[in-house]
């Protein structure tokens, strides 16, 4: 599926209003437009209707959260029902297992919280700079 040329704006997958407005706020002080999923389902919804640059993803939210969320988006883009684009974790929790769990399901990036503008840059920098077309989803270099 091609992206649009509108597709340029960050997803942020929150369900804290406080923390969703904060993550928006930093990645619009980084220069991207924002729109915003207050769950995993949403997520999903706001995906298929305009596929994002790239998803910045809780882990604990109502509904659907945000490993399920990831599965679900990577399942889509394998089917070629969604453009690749890469997901990074934004979580409070920063044990090693949920970090595996995280990338086992389809994470490209991880940042904790408290959201730090420099450490958001950073590894938005470091995940964003090896994405290209030619990359399958999760942007994952082919074997």
């Amino acid at each position: 599926m091609a992206r649009s040329a509108g597709a340029m704006h960050f997803l942020v997958v929150e369900d804290n209003p406080v923390n969703q407005l904060l993550a928006s706020e930093m990645l619009r002080a980084l220069g991207y437009p924002v729109r915003t999923a207050d769950d995993g389902v949403h997520a999903i919804e706001s995906s298929r209707s305009d596929p994002p640059l790239a998803v910045l993803m809780d882990v604990q939210m109502p509904r659907l959260d945000g490993l399920a969320t990831m599965r679900e988006l990577r399942r889509l883009q394998t089917q070629g029902e969604l453009p690749a684009f890469p997901i990074i974790v934004c979580s409070a929790f920063y044990a090693p297992a949920e970090r595996t769990a995280c990338f086992a399901a389809g994470a490209d990036g991880f940042v904790t919280k408290p959201l730090m503008l420099a450490k958001l840059g950073a590894e938005i920098f470091r995940v964003l700079k090896g994405q290209s077309d030619d990359r399958p989803p999760g942007g994952r270099p082919r074997a």
